[in-house]
């Protein structure tokens, strides 16, 4: 070995060091946000159904409309704190017949707090067609 190549080892571990470390917090913190969008988004999902079982019986069936009873937000809101204490629905609304509930969570990522990075705002959004038994439009 050449006096001009000693170090090398040293210098490169000196550069690559920090990038791969910055890496690992990345994913850490990118997958502490999935699994937290995860969790609010199964509690919205499940939130929309439970707000799905709360419309208008007699005017489902006689025209296949949806509409939601007026206690059916507290339900919603309700099921969704009870299954993810940390999601906060913002609104439920019916479109074309399919319920819907948004809301957000906050995420408090760790490797980018490090960098003056606070809170992160995730907004999730749940669905639900009511059918009751109904295959097909119509019926």
């Amino acid at each position: 070995m050449q006096q001009s190549e000693s170090g090398q080892v040293l210098a490169w571990a000196a550069i690559l060091l920090p990038l791969l470390l910055a890496l690992v917090g990345l994913v850490f913190d990118g997958g502490l946000m999935f699994a937290q969008f995860r969790r609010a988004r199964w509690a919205a999902d499940g939130a929309a159904v439970a707000a799905a079982s709360e419309i208008d019986a007699e005017l489902f069936a006689e025209r296949g409309q949806v509409r939601l009873k007026p206690d059916a937000v507290g339900v919603a809101q309700a099921y969704g704190r009870q299954n993810d204490p940390d999601l906060h629905i913002t609104g439920v609304h019916v479109a074309n017949n399919v319920i819907y509930v948004q809301g957000w969570v906050q995420v408090e990522p760790v490797f980018l707090g490090l960098f003056g990075v606070g809170d992160l705002s995730l907004q999730v959004r749940g669905r639900e067609r009511p059918a009751w038994g109904i295959s097909e439009e119509g019926q």
